[in-house]
């Protein structure tokens, strides 16, 4: 089993590494998923005490798990995550029960006691103090920041927008769920469901690396993809970044940044 789980992981590696043949879409690194609360500090506190991460940027409110940054904006009066174009967020634990235990006594609000899916894994569902949907789930092979769980009246045509614009490997998660794997070992899946936009909601937008801003903007007009905002920069405490935003599938607002070659 070892060996079976070991050559998987580098038949992953290895097409993430390798370009697409027949494509011309690059695959680009996941970097960040931005969530609205009214105290940003609090909340990154909370997600650092009880879900993880370490402290980036020489900030406050965000924080790393990997290569991925969960990060928070100042808004009031959010629209809880449930039901929105991105639904929730899925992070792997090796003790599951521990972490949801200890989620919960700390002030999220457990939607079902955990099961155990045949075929995947340990999972229960819980809404963090802002209205954040979690998915917790005990991946041993997966730990950290595992996935972004979208919703689509179109599945299928929401990936394949996602694919075709930032690659990524289209496979299985565990031959069971449709997704694309991306470079900082991260998931996008996507249910079928009525949705709403991500702007205004308490997951606000996810985001992709870029890496250099004006050939990655080049690219996705080649791709007739709505840029929402102009590129701008902004500097950190360990150095500059330029951002700007383009209109994703079923409303969700989505980033693209690009970093300096020394930051994490």
């Amino acid at each position: 089993m070892p060996g079976r789980h070991l050559r998987k992981i580098l038949l992953v590696c290895s097409l993430l590494a390798a370009p697409f043949v027949g494509a011309q879409t690059k695959t680009l690194l996941y970097d960040h998923v931005h969530m609205s609360v009214p105290d940003p500090q609090a909340a990154a506190q909370w997600y650092f005490d009880n879900i993880g991460g370490e402290f980036v940027d020489g900030r406050t409110d965000r924080l790393l798990f990997g290569t991925t940054r969960i990060m928070w904006l100042r808004g009031e009066d959010r629209t809880p995550s449930a039901g929105g174009v991105i639904d929730h967020l899925g992070f792997s634990f090796p003790d599951l029960a521990a972490t949801v235990g200890q989620a919960e006594a700390a002030g999220a609000t457990l939607e079902n006691p955990i099961r155990d899916i045949p075929g995947l894994f340990k999972l229960a569902f819980l809404v963090d103090p802002w209205g954040v949907r979690l998915e917790l789930i005990e991946d041993i092979q997966h730990l950290g920041f595992h996935h972004i769980h979208l919703r689509s009246p179109d599945p299928a045509a929401s990936l394949e927008w996602y694919h075709s614009t930032f690659g990524g490997v289209r496979t299985n998660l565990r031959g069971r769920l449709d997704g694309i794997l991306y470079p900082g070992n991260v998931w996008i899946l996507v249910s079928r469901g009525d949705t709403f936009p991500s702007r205004g909601a308490a997951i606000d937008h996810i985001g992709w690396r870029a890496p250099e801003t004006e050939s990655t903007v080049a690219d996705l007009m080649s791709k007739q993809l709505e840029l929402t905002s102009q590129p701008r920069k902004m500097n950190l405490p360990n150095g500059e970044i330029e951002f700007f935003y383009v209109a994703g599938p079923d409303e969700a607002r989505v980033e693209l940044v690009h970093r300096a070659a020394d930051m994490r």
